[in-house]
C-alpha cells in the first residue's frame, strides 16, 4: 500500500481513539457533578474538540500518542478520591472494550483493502491509546491515579519529578522503546480478539 494512503487511512483511527478516550473523561466527570467539561465545550463527540497536534504527529509517527486534556474540576465530586480514580480509569476502560468493535468491521470489510486496513488500525490505536495511559507519567491517567492515591510525601515527591518522568518517557517514545515493548501486547491482543470474534462471527 502506498505510504501517503497508509498515512491517511491512519488520521480517523487516531482521531476517533482520542475522541473516545477524552469524551469519556468529560462524560464520566460531568455525571460525577462537574460542570467544567460541558463549559469548555469538550462533553462532545466532535473528534476536533479534542485534538492536540503534538500528540496527534507523535501518534501517527510512533503509534502514541495523546488528546487534548479534558479539564474537570475534582472540588466537585462528593468523594474527591474517588472521582479522581473514577475520571482517570474508566476512559482507558473504555478504549479496551471500543476496540474490538472495530475488528468486527474489519472482518465485515475483509474484501476491501482499504477499509480493512483502516478498521485495523482503529483498533490498534484505541489499545495503545489506552495502553499509553498507563505509564505514570502526568499527564497520563495512570499518574492522575497516583497522585490521588499516594501518601502525602511520596506525592510531593512524585509531582516534583514529573519533568524528569516526562524527559524519559519522551526519549523513549522518539527512541521507539515504547513502541517495541508494547506492540507484541497491541498484537497479542490483535490475535485473541481475531479468534473469539472468529469463533463468534
Amino acid at each position: 500500500m502506498n505510504q501517503l494512503i497508509a498515512l491517511a487511512l491512519s488520521v480517523p483511527g487516531i482521531l476517533i481513539a482520542v475522541m473516545v478516550h477524552e469524551f469519556s473523561r468529560a462524560a464520566v466527570s460531568t455525571g460525577l457533578g462537574d460542570r467544567l467539561p460541558k463549559i469548555n465545550k469538550r462533553l462532545t463527540l466532535n473528534p476536533f474538540n479534542h485534538f492536540e497536534p503534538i500528540g496527534f504527529i507523535l501518534m501517527l509517527v510512533t503509534g502514541f500518542g495523546w488528546g487534548k486534556p479534558v479539564n474537570t474540576s475534582p472540588s466537585a465530586y462528593k468523594n474527591k478520591k474517588r472521582g479522581i480514580i473514577t475520571t482517570a480509569v474508566l476512559p482507558t476502560v473504555i478504549n479496551f472494550c471500543i476496540a474490538p468493535v472495530f475488528l468486527i468491521l474489519w472482518s465485515k470489510f475483509y474484501s476491501n483493502t482499504y477499509l480493512a486496513y483502516m478498521f485495523r488500525l482503529m483498533f490498534q490505536y484505541n489499545v495503545s491509546l489506552a495502553l499509553y495511559n498507563l505509564w505514570p507519567v502526568s499527564p497520563m491517567d495512570c499518574a492522575k491515579v497516583l497522585t490521588a492515591v499516594l501518601p502525602t510525601r511520596q506525592r510531593i515527591t512524585f509531582t516534583g519529578n514529573e519533568k524528569l518522568f516526562q524527559m524519559i518517557f519522551l526519549l523513549l517514545l522518539f527512541f521507539g522503546v515504547i513502541g517495541a515493548v508494547y506492540r507484541p501486547f497491541i498484537n497479542l491482543g490483535l490475535t485473541f480478539w481475531v479468534r473469539v470474534l472468529g469463533s463468534i462471527i
